[in-house]
């Protein structure tokens, strides 16, 4: 049996392009996301939305430690509000299967590690809200959808003293990508803001147990532009060993 630790990327689907064929659904995760837990020391599966609604216990128990990827907009019932003009599309059925498989690794203590909608999806589960769109809803809001390639630095975070996202990368300034427009605004039961953008944002949460790790920027994209991304899914992998000895 293999000493690196299983972990797995909650699975999107997308339409194909109907051509010869008729176009079909297929599940997917952005190759960025593996190439970066193999990179740092882990072994990466892709969970499909169906497995996770049917039975969550049973694919996230060959797990060690989970990754939350990016996606589309939350839909806002999740955190009591209706939809605004500005929020983007949503996939009520992607969000259904997340939250499935979340509810099954908070329940057992599994690591977890968020990006992008990531951190929004895990502030939710912990009962945290979110801003819908930043730009309409905070005042003097910096850009934080780049339309630069995604290896591009764009902006700064600033990582707070004391916090275990400190310890990961150092306190202090960071230059990071940007490809988002919601973001955290009331974090959930058990987590503390870790990094701020410039202009107030929440760029990054943790759970208080560090079971949960999240960032709102996309570090798999980095790990060649800014290496000491990397270090996030170390530590991922390094806290799935964890759980994986305890197991």
């Amino acid at each position: 049996m293999s000493e690196k630790p299983i972990i797995g990327i909650l699975g999107n689907t997308y339409m194909t392009q109907p051509g010869r064929f008729s176009s079909s659904e297929r599940v997917y995760i952005n190759s960025a996301y593996a190439n970066a837990i193999l990179k740092n020391g882990g072994i990466p599966i892709a969970i499909p939305a169906v497995s996770m609604s049917e039975d969550p216990k049973a694919c996230l128990d060959l797990c060690d430690g989970l990754l939350v990827p990016g996606g589309e907009d939350m839909n806002p019932w999740y955190y009591g509000e209706e939809p605004l003009p500005q929020i983007g599309a949503t996939r009520p059925e992607i969000d259904e299967a997340w939250f499935a498989a979340g509810r099954y690794a908070m329940e057992k203590k599994m690591p977890m590690f968020g990006i992008c909608k990531g951190i929004q999806f895990l502030n939710v589960l912990c009962g945290g809200t979110l801003y819908q769109d930043v730009y309409t809803q905070r005042e003097n809001s910096i850009l934080h959808l780049q339309f630069q390639e995604k290896y591009y630095l764009f902006h700064h975070v600033e990582v707070k003293e004391g916090t275990y996202l400190a310890r990961i990368l150092g306190a202090g300034k960071h230059p990071v990508n940007s490809m988002h427009h919601q973001a955290v605004k009331r974090p959930g039961e058990n987590l503390v803001v870790s990094a701020l953008a410039p202009d107030g944002t929440i760029e990054a949460i943790e759970s208080t147990d560090r079971q949960i790790v999240a960032v709102q920027w996309h570090p798999e994209e980095l790990i060649e532009s800014a290496p000491e991304m990397n270090r996030l899914f170390a530590d991922l992998v390094e806290r799935s060993c964890e759980y994986k000895k305890q197991k």
